[in-house]
């Protein structure tokens, strides 16, 4: 497939300002010039330092680092020591410029929603900067040879980019980043939260460079840092720093000599992987998603192996419901036999059924699917090719998706084959990587699952979920990680993200916003829940966030806030739920719930859990 980046070939501007830099080899170290963006419909900025034997050696291609600045910064990066560094570690360093427009010190067209005022994306001038520097320069132009660095603003562009374009980008550092932020355009922008998002990086070396206390984001990042330390098999390295929220220049050579050691040996593209992206239409790893999505949410696509994938939408990370109404066109990458004739097996967990249907490949060996924005599991299988075991569904306890919390659970688990054939009989162990969780005898048997066929087993894991709640705003889910093997020696992987019901002390203020507030809620005002209303419930005055699991809430979407600190960095959520027409008068519902508050100058949140019930009618 050609990405987008390789379609753009610009005219660039040259006849820019100089910066001449002697140094040993070379007499200009670092020039500020320009290129021509049809993204944005101008001449944009950027400088660029070329190593000193990019002169000596013309034959010779060379690795790109990309550098990203914070706020209020540009492209003119500060420090009199880079070109010393390019030169020791011959690789070129572009510095961008991140500003929608010349005056804006706010740079990236994301933040709050009032930040987001451009219809320009910085990720689609990020493909065109790349194809102007590989177009213009020797450079080595494959992902392997091509590495992001970013501070603060930046260091969150880092990310995001390199967990967009996990296919184009091998190794990132984020030193300082900011940890969440809307994205997107003025009309559809969608709240990023990167402690969620790390699933995305299957194949790309991370590192992330925090403050210490003091540092005015650090409390934040240390949300983010817990986030990366839970994703299983994530290639990410921490480092934490004394000082304020700034770069200096022993920072800055830490993550550049970082980058510049590893770059061109990168991890090989995953044999399996995960990915979320806010945009209706995106590509990955050579899979293409299109959409009509037009509402703020996500679109994923897990688990995907040449053997299929689950796809879904949802409102929010980690856990939204689907949004309704979506219609989404998935074409594979070219790994199938042009014109050939497969076995497409779909579960639609929505309705719960199971069917198969021939469907053939294109020309080029890719498989197109429809489907809709609700859960729904693929295989794609030759006849009488190996099975594929994947994971359909689990309960715990109470027949739910809540582990109980601080005494023993039963955990079953829903199987599914989507490949071509019986699988030989099974063992099934599970594992976590969440402290104060337990697993009693980690391993089960189970039998022969038969081709495109559904089971629940009949064994289950113990589970003692004994970990506190978070006192902040890191995730409160346990990860866990399923391997399945069978009796041949042919093994697969899963995994599940599970929410303890907290064993936590009850709410014991609540109340409901049914249409009184003329904000939030709908309904008669009388602030009692009844059928068909629109409620937000609060503590005290606390709005708050809810987990629930009840047939007769039919929706929810979050509220958020700009809490007042000292900058303004990170979003308080809170739930707006509707109860259905048809739920009965009497009907108990149960919640666990948490709302959160912010400190002033140390920018820390600080979160309160607890559970209630409340009876609709009543």
């Amino acid at each position: 497939m050609i990405y987008p980046f390789q379609r753009f070939r610009d005219i660039s501007i040259r006849a820019c300002l100089v910066i001449l830099t002697v140094f040993s080899g070379s007499a200009q170290a670092q020039t500020d010039t320009s290129h021509y963006s049809q993204v944005f419909g101008g001449a944009r900025p950027y400088r660029i330092y070329l190593p000193a034997n990019y002169h000596t050696q013309p034959g010779k291609k060379f690795p790109v680092i990309y550098y990203f600045h914070g706020n209020k910064g540009d492209h003119k990066l500060p420090f009199a020591g880079v070109p010393a560094l390019v030169n020791d570690a011959s690789v070129i360093l572009v510095a961008w410029n991140g500003r929608s427009v010349p005056q804006d010190d706010r740079p990236y067209n994301i933040g709050y929603h009032s930040n987001i005022n451009y219809p320009v994306q910085f990720k689609d001038y990020f493909l065109e900067l790349v194809g102007h520097i590989d177009s213009s320069y020797r450079t080595l132009s494959d992902r392997a040879n091509r590495g992001l660095i970013g501070h603060s603003m930046g260091g969150f562009m880092s990310f995001f980019l390199a967990g967009k374009y996990p296919q184009l980008v091998s190794i990132s550092v984020n030193s300082k980043g900011s940890p969440e932020f809307f994205a997107g355009s003025p009309a559809r922008h969608t709240l990023y939260q990167q402690r969620y998002m790390f699933k995305n990086f299957k194949g790309v070396k991370l590192r992330f460079q925090n403050g210490s206390i003091g540092e005015e984001l650090v409390h934040l990042n240390t949300e983010m840092h817990h986030g990366a330390q839970q994703e299983p098999k994530l290639d990410y390295s921490y480092q934490a720093y004394e000082g304020p929220h700034q770069l200096n220049f022993e920072q800055f050579r830490d993550a550049f000599l970082f980058v510049a050691g590893a770059i061109g040996t990168p991890a090989p593209p995953p044999q399996r992987w995960h990915h979320a992206d806010l945009y209706p239409n995106f590509e990955v790893w050579d899979y293409a998603v299109n959409s009509n999505m037009t509402t703020p949410g996500y679109i994923e696509l897990n688990g995907v192996t040449k053997g299929g994938f689950t796809s879904q939408t949802r409102a929010w990370q980690p856990d939204g419901p689907p949004i309704p109404g979506t219609a989404l066109q998935i074409s594979t990458a070219p790994v199938y036999r042009p014109n050939a004739t497969y076995t497409l097996v779909q579960y639609d967990k929505s309705k719960d059924s199971i069917s198969t249907r021939n469907i053939t490949a294109d020309a080029r060996g890719r498989i197109q699917v429809n489907t809709n924005g609700t859960p729904a599991i693929f295989g794609i299988n030759a006849k009488n090719s190996a099975p594929e075991i994947v994971l359909a569904d689990f309960n715990a306890g109470r027949q739910d998706h809540f582990l109980p919390h601080k005494t023993p659970a039963s955990i079953r688990l829903r199987l599914l084959n989507r490949g071509g054939s019986a699988s030989g009989k099974l063992t099934a162990t599970l594992s976590t990587t969440t402290p104060g969780v337990n697993i009693a005898q980690p391993s089960i048997q189970l039998p022969a699952i038969a081709s495109g066929q559904l089971a629940w087993t009949d064994a289950s894991f113990t589970i003692s979920a004994n970990q506190e709640p978070p006192a902040d705003g890191s995730s409160p889910f346990v990860k866990f990680q399923l391997t399945i093997k069978d009796e041949k020696g042919r093994s697969w992987e899963d995994e599940f993200e599970a929410l303890p019901f907290f064993a936590v002390p009850s709410f014991n203020e609540i109340g409901i916003d049914d249409g009184d507030s003329e904000i939030y809620g709908s309904g008669n005002g009388n602030n009692i829940a009844e059928p068909g209303e629109k409620i937000m419930i609060y503590q005290f005055s606390h709005r708050t966030k809810l987990y629930f699991e009840d047939p007769y809430i039919v929706s929810e979407t979050l509220h958020d806030d700009l809490q007042p600190d000292k900058w303004g960095d990170g979003y308080a959520l809170s739930s707006l739920i509707r109860i259905a027409k048809n739920c009965p008068p009497g009907h108990v519902i149960r919640f666990l719930a948490c709302y959160e508050v912010k400190e002033w100058k140390t920018i820390k949140r600080n979160v309160t859990w607890g559970t209630f019930s409340i009876t609709v009618g009543q």
